[in-house]
């Protein structure tokens, strides 16, 4: 005689619990794979054998997705990087602030697909022609405080209001801004601006934007 067990006594998470405990059960008693059956997005009645090699398509569909989308975004940064290095190289020669930060503005509209640019220097005031403006930094702390009072690149679309203080005429729609700086003293920024407001969001990353302010920073301590 077989003996009965009775299943109201077992409860599915003990069931879970003991699997998850012996991983190799279904190896010591492979016939049961034959009889346990599962319900497929078809409808159709599939073994667990099979259900289990779909789920294992799936992941790896899944991982290929992933390492293609690290692959995308390394080549993208590769890219990057070798504009920004030639950027940079563009700079060094120049021995005139002007100089410096018109090849500064004419790069980073000509390589890194942005609209507007502006610099802005609190203690340098500007004429006609100059590739920078003054602004006073107290205008700008209410404004960009993270970026004045702890010197941290910012992007984002902002209020209209912030962005036509540095943009004026509503064609900007997002913005990202880097500090300039002496020493640990923020005496100026990058500003960069563009016509979507999906270009430069919140949490876009701002490695690239950040080493280049600090170059640009370097060569005007230089002048």
């Amino acid at each position: 005689m077989t003996e009965r067990v009775n299943t109201a006594d077992i409860s599915v998470d003990a069931i879970v619990q003991y699997l998850r405990q012996h991983p190799q059960f279904f190896e010591h008693h492979p016939n049961l794979l034959k009889k346990l059956h599962l319900r497929h997005d078809s409808g159709e009645a599939v073994s667990l054998m099979e259900r289990q090699n779909q789920i294992l398509r799936q992941e790896n569909r899944q991982l290929i997705d992933r390492l293609n989308h690290f692959i995308d975004v390394a080549q993208r940064n590769d890219r990057l990087f070798l504009k920004l290095q030639r950027l940079v190289l563009a700079l060094l020669p120049m021995t005139e602030r002007a100089s410096l930060l018109s090849t500064l503005q004419k790069g980073l509209c000509k390589d890194f697909e942005v609209h507007e640019t502006l610099v802005i220097l609190f203690d340098q005031p500007n004429t006609d022609g100059d590739p920078w403006l003054q602004i006073d930094p107290n205008v700008l702390a209410g404004m960009f405080p993270a970026l004045i009072h702890e010197a941290k690149a910012v992007c984002g679309t902002f209020t209209e209001a912030e962005r036509d203080m540095l943009f004026a005429g509503g064609h900007v729609q997002s913005l990202a801004l880097a500090p300039l700086m002496q020493e640990q003293t923020v005496t100026g920024l990058v500003a960069l601006g563009h016509h979507s407001p999906e270009h430069f969001r919140s949490g876009t990353d701002t490695l690239f934007l950040t080493h280049l302010a600090r170059v640009t920073s370097a060569l005007l301590l230089r002048l």
